[in-house]
């Protein structure tokens, strides 16, 4: 009765989340998930073998890639203790039970092995100020730091401890932990969560004058000792940032702070906030570009007083302004939430693209794992039904990728699958490659602008079998790339026809549509003829005009995109007779700078590229 009961629920979710798979996924999103090891929360056993820890990670990593996430966040510090080999803090007590005790192994860069050979990024995720978990000192090795720089310390009335961030040489000893996982390790990105001064909780009511003799030592200059202590945060989030791009500029740096910044910001949104109990100024941090990415845990249902979708668009509104991405953080297991509460999140984050909400993350593994609240079953189904590649961050430094070559596609009929074969270009030296398999009814030359909802693998190796039942019929084009480990992508590789080795390109069709010429009205009233690279001979600006030929009466849509692929404006909609035509394109608003201009008739398309000076 309870297993039949179980298929029923999940059948009732599949058909909720029907309209879920009726849209296309996008096929660049940053699909992350919290692997929390403090109080061996997610992983590990505390006490067990090396083989038996690995053989438990190398399960959970399987399972986030089932579930076609692509980024994890792995805990390495979590009480001023190390998953890594540290020359400055001791073994993490949750590995062996011991603090200080060598494990065996190396666990983060047996994590960074693991995540990368499944084509996942691992990115190092610290808590920067917490020194202890629990009120016993005999757990902690005599090399902690709560015995070895007790003047460091805050200590409160709840018993929690931390380093004191108003100390400079804090802010320095910080730093220099970054930069011994940053030089050491293969990361691909440095995460902290929210923990900065702590949370009030219980009859515990925050800070209070405990920094008081600090404060008198540094605070000169600031008018009171909250907007020193938020400026103690800021410090170290500029010196960790700077650290970071020192060493290697293509490790992204983020914070997932508590989801509500400031009380009352937005209007109507009301509870404790963490500029004001934590003393963490997110937009500060976003402002002075210290981090590259935000996830504010939104970990509060639609609606009320605390509402997710007036969170997700006020964040995404900062992080757009700013020029950073967002990534919410969704809580899986809530009170009052029901299995839909958090794709219908993921949806209403993924209609504010625009506004640089660029994906999720999910607390935590375990959840996953126990498919509490059947969030795996319908991400399986739904939610991240197709892969998806991380989105490139074009403020980053890096060079993209030369392209695959040699991509073949083979029926295997008794199998029912196609088995897809592709050789990497040896310009690319990266040891973490990953590539993006696609299939469309109409591949264009390049993978810019390939619709949403083309994905068939991300994967980390030259080979894929992709099941025949998966590949939307009538697709016909098969194409490849490769993505660096900064998520530059490639050119396609050569485009490939449904099981034949023969390349074939999708502009060899006849066109129902011939772009003649494009041009730009000059602010003198005149036009100016675009080079066929698409960028004018001279500085121009105002509306943007294409001399067009149609073989057949069609409808028409132009859109405008940023060259790293988000799009930015519909510009037109009409149908047009056969014949020719000039289609008049408003700038509009958009700032200067360098666009992708996308016209689409019937199922084909034409992509022009536009300098507005």
């Amino acid at each position: 009765m309870l297993k039949h009961l179980c298929h029923l629920l999940a059948l009732a979710l599949l058909l909720s989340f029907h309209f879920v798979s009726a849209q296309e996924l996008p096929n660049r999103e940053f699909r992350g998930v919290w692997v929390a090891t403090v109080a061996n929360l997610d992983w590990p056993v505390r006490g067990a073998s090396p083989e038996s820890q690995k053989a438990a990670l190398r399960l959970m990593l399987d399972k986030i890639k089932e579930a076609n996430l692509n980024v994890v966040f792995f805990q390495i510090r979590t009480e001023c203790d190390a998953f890594y080999r540290s020359s400055q803090e001791p073994w993490s007590r949750f590995l062996t039970g011991t603090q200080g005790k060598d494990p065996g192994y190396d666990p983060l860069a047996f994590a960074i092995e693991e995540a990368h050979a499944r084509g996942l990024e691992l990115h190092a995720w610290l808590n920067p100020y917490r020194v202890s978990t629990v009120n016993n000192p005999a757990v902690y090795s005599a090399q902690h730091v709560s015995k070895s720089r007790p003047e460091w310390l805050l200590s409160f009335p709840n018993g929690k401890k931390i380093l004191n961030p108003g100390l400079p040489e804090v802010r320095q000893y910080i730093a220099s932990l970054i930069k011994e996982v940053t030089q050491n390790y293969a990361i691909d990105g440095v995460h902290f969560d929210d923990y900065f001064y702590p949370y009030p909780e219980g009859t515990f009511m925050g800070i209070a004058n405990e920094d008081a003799q600090t404060f008198q030592q540094y605070g000169a200059g600031f008018a009171n000792i909250k907007d020193w202590r938020r400026h103690n945060v800021n410090e170290t989030m500029r010196l960790v940032h700077a650290q970071i791009k020192e060493l290697k500029p293509q490790v992204r740096f983020g914070v997932s702070p508590f989801g509500i910044w400031r009380n009352g910001e937005p209007a109507g949104i009301s509870g404790m906030d963490a500029y004001n109990a934590i003393y963490a100024d997110a937009l500060h941090w976003l402002d002075n570009h210290y981090v590259d990415y935000l996830t504010p845990q939104l970990y509060w249902a639609i609606g009320g007083r605390q509402d997710y979708r007036k969170l997700l668009y006020w964040w995404s509104d900062k992080a757009a302004n700013a020029s950073r991405h967002l990534y919410p953080g969704h809580i899986v297991v809530q009170t009052g939430f029901t299995p839909e509460e958090v794709p219908h999140q993921i949806e209403i984050s993924r209609s504010n693209q625009q506004k640089n909400a660029l994906g999720s993350v999910i607390f935590r593994a375990a959840n996953l794992l126990n498919n509490s609240n059947l969030i795996s079953t319908s991400f399986k189904a739904a939610t991240f039904r197709l892969p998806a590649a991380p989105p490139a961050m074009n403020w980053m430094t890096g060079i993209a990728p030369a392209a695959p070559t040699g991509l073949t596609v083979t029926l295997n009929e008794a199998a029912g699958t196609y088995d897809v074969r592709w050789a990497r270009s040896a310009q690319n030296t990266h040891s973490f490659k990953r590539y993006v398999l696609y299939t469309t009814s109409s591949m264009p030359a390049t993978g810019a602008l390939i619709p949403d909802g083309s994905v068939r693998a991300f994967t980390s190796t030259e080979t894929v079998t992709i099941p025949a039942s998966e590949v939307p019929s009538p697709t016909s084009f098969w194409g490849v790339s490769e993505i660096s480990p900064s998520n530059q992508e490639s050119e396609l590789s050569n485009v490939v026809a449904l099981g034949s080795a023969v390349p074939v390109l999708a502009q060899q069709d006849k066109p129902i549509l011939t772009v003649e010429q494009v041009t730009e009205q000059t602010q003198e009233g005149g036009t100016e003829t675009l080079s066929a690279s698409g960028v004018p001979t001279t500085s121009t600006s105002g509306n943007v005009y294409v001399a067009i030929t149609l073989q057949k009466k069609s409808g028409v849509k132009a859109d405008l995109y940023t060259m790293d692929r988000k799009k930015k404006t519909r510009v037109l909609k009409e149908k047009y007779k056969a014949g020719k035509h000039t289609l008049s394109i408003p700038r509009g608003k958009l700032a200067p700078g360098t666009y992708m201009l996308v016209l689409e008739y019937g199922d084909k398309r034409s992509v022009q590229k536009v300098v507005f000076n």
